[in-house]
């Protein structure tokens, strides 16, 4: 069965095509529901509308009740055409700016579409998971590296069904300021008290036959850092809630906001949200496997995504 792209991968085609051709009044088409129909130039006659397609600024659309349909104008604005509606694209073309994507959002955005196009150039049917091979996977996920929580939980993955594990949390020197047997792959609850602008290190043992995941070590960011970090976060999300953005949107450009942050936690489960809304868009879950790439956790995908 042939595979339809989301229609935020149509948009991020769109961001990369125009990049180099912004002179040009170019309309994708992201969603249409209901009954939606457009006419080219002066032919009359009026064909349905479907996503990913492209218009012109000639162009007109229309909808019927209860019915709307959402444009990229040149990957900078999301334009809306509501219901019963007849709009002609060229008035998109003289009402500049209120829902630009010029900010923040919109540089993440065309950040996304060349790196996807660079992972569709580089394709050469190799699999993420071979460096593992058959070896068992037992790792130590999250917290590691920089972090935002300074309560953060603490998960890891096991191929084996054990149950029990003795986790140890160390200081910036290795003592142990922590210890406790935990069941399951998660310490959501309870962790224990660690203070911003530190680095510690946490060690996990499986009991039933005493093998030792990696170490991981990670560091709490400093208040006003975070605090730096959360109002940046808040300021992309006004943006692409004027560009009339999705779900699927807000995920992946937060996960790749939080990537270039080197916060690999927060994009994970930026990444992971943006999948599971678009599951089938083969395109996200290759940004995440570079993601697991630069963590180093080859074959763990199919753990880490369950």
């Amino acid at each position: 069965m042939k595979r339809t792209a989301h229609p935020l991968i149509l948009l991020l085609g769109l961001a990369l095509a125009l990049s180099t051709a912004r002179a040009q009044d170019a309309f994708m088409v992201m969603s249409v529901k209901g009954k939606v129909e457009y006419t080219s130039g002066k032919s009359g006659k009026w064909k349905k509308l479907d996503v990913g397609q492209n218009l012109k600024k000639d162009d007109v659309v229309r909808t019927a009740f209860a019915s709307y349909a959402k444009l990229m104008h040149n990957a900078q604005r999301l334009l809306s055409i509501d219901e019963n509606t007849t709009k002609a694209l060229a008035e998109f073309v003289a009402a500049k700016g209120s829902k630009d994507g010029g900010g923040a959002a919109g540089k993440i955005l065309q950040y996304a579409a060349q790196q996807m196009s660079k992972n569709k150039q580089k394709k050469s049917g190799h699999d993420f998971g071979a460096v593992r091979g058959d070896v068992t996977v037992f790792s130590a996920v999250f917290p590691t590296q920089a972090i935002l929580n300074a309560a953060p939980a603490f998960w890891w993955i096991d191929s084996d069904s054990a149950a029990a594990y003795e986790l140890l949390v160390l200081d910036e020197a290795f003592a142990v300021i922590d210890k406790r047997q935990v069941n399951g792959f998660r310490l959501e609850k309870d962790q224990p008290a660690l203070a911003p602008g530190k680095t510690y290190h946490w060690q996990l043992t499986r009991v039933s036959d005493g093998e030792i995941a990696n170490v991981q070590s990670f560091t709490i960011l400093a208040a006003d850092t975070a605090e730096l970090i959360r109002r940046e976060v808040e300021s992309l999300d006004r943006e692409l809630k004027a560009m009339n953005a999705d779900d699927v949107t807000h995920h992946l450009i937060r996960a790749i906001y939080y990537e270039r942050r080197s916060l690999y936690e927060d994009a994970f489960r930026e990444y992971r949200e943006t999948i599971r809304l678009a599951p089938d868009v083969e395109e996200y879950r290759d940004m995440m496997r570079n993601l697991l790439v630069t963590l180093r956790l080859y074959g763990e995908e199919d753990y880490l995504l369950r």
